[in-house]
């Protein structure tokens, strides 16, 4: 019996579920899931097909067949059916098939998240499959995971740049101090360079086309303080909307930053505000150890040095930046009284 028992519970999972791409780390295995949020529909019963990287594939190979649908937005679930099966699929594959639910779930949640938004999230959990679910703000995880937070009371503060929103925290040992969200991150910036494009160009390009493009010219700094002679081009193809005909065409990194500068400077201008708002001991912390930024969105050329520049602080990217949510999420499970606290907010 105890070895029937031991069969269905499996280990305690950390999950960053963002609206771009979802993590699952299992407690003493590390990170078992990195797949896209998204779900393949199958046209003709309307049931799940796939998700993640199998969604993609399956998109690929039948396009008739399956239509792709993405149940988070601005970090929360737009579609709780979709978002319960995913999840649910994302357990299963990260337990690797053994069990029939798992005891705890720590999963990483926007900072302003109303109380709708997070019983939502709750249920989703739990119709999953979890037995128990903590959800803890993502700027807590962000900084736990990039192991900024000290033994002692002093504080430390983080900016966690995710697909759709951007986490400001500044957190202690013990506790969350304060954090704002704002609903901007990469997928902003994604969608400044397409809408770029698309009215000085009249050329439509995908999201994914978008995305290369910032990935290989998107810098945060203005290109009047860099050295202009290392300055690439690249090409991209679209549709005219004009001729309505194919069509390649060259990009500059300068209208690639000045397409961007509207949300690099909203983000900003959001952490300078949040700096401003701050007490005067916590602002003191923070005007000696900096800031780290986390996130996917951190990793955009510069952006540690803008910031810099702009609010006059030391500013570092954590390593693996993209990966600090889920990794202060599994964290959570080796510190018994930081469970116990984090129980009692999630009761």
């Amino acid at each position: 019996m105890a070895f029937s028992l031991s069969g269905l519970i499996t280990e305690d999972l950390a999950i960053d579920l963002g609206t771009v791409h979802t993590f699952v780390a299992v407690r003493g295995r590390g990170i078992v899931i990195n797949e896209p949020s998204v779900v393949a529909i199958d046209r003709s019963d309307g049931e799940v097909a796939a998700v993640g990287n199998e969604a993609l594939e399956l998109l690929g190979q039948n396009p008739e067949e399956v239509e792709l649908y993405k149940p988070m937005e601005d970090g929360v679930i737009t579609d709780f059916d979709l978002a319960a099966k995913m999840l649910a699929l994302y357990i299963r594959k990260a337990r690797g098939g053994r069990s029939a639910f798992s005891r705890r779930v720590v999963l990483g949640v926007p900072s302003d998240i109303t109380s709708v938004e997070r019983y939502a999230l709750f249920q989703a959990v739990q119709a999953a499959g979890a037995n128990r679910a903590y959800l803890i703000s993502k700027g807590y995880l962000a900084a736990l995971g990039a192991d900024i937070i000290t033994g002692d009371e002093h504080a430390s503060m983080v900016v966690d740049v995710g697909g759709a929103t951007t986490e400001i925290a500044a957190v202690t040992r013990s506790h969350l101090i304060c954090s704002r969200s704002i609903r901007k991150g990469g997928l902003d910036l994604d969608s400044a360079i397409l809408e770029h494009i698309k009215r000085y160009h009249n050329l439509l390009i995908g999201s994914r086309t978008a995305e290369r493009v910032k990935m290989e010219l998107a810098c945060a700094l203005p290109i009047s303080k860099l050295n202009t002679a290392a300055l690439e081009k690249t090409k991209i193809r679209g549709q005219n909307l004009v001729r309505f005909v194919p069509e390649m065409m060259t990009i500059t990194p300068n209208e690639i930053h000045n397409a961007i500068e509207p949300i690099l400077r909203e983000i900003i201008n959001a952490v300078r505000s949040f700096l401003e708002d701050l007490s005067p001991e916590v602002g003191g912390d923070i005007h000696s150890r900096g800031i780290t930024l986390t996130g996917g969105g951190s990793l955009l050329a510069k952006f540690d040095e803008r910031i810099a520049n702009e609010l006059n602080l030391k500013v570092k990217t954590a390593k693996n930046p993209r990966e600090s949510v889920v990794h202060g999420a599994n964290a959570v499970f080796e510190n018994p009284l930081l469970l116990r606290r984090f129980s009692r907010q999630s009761s």
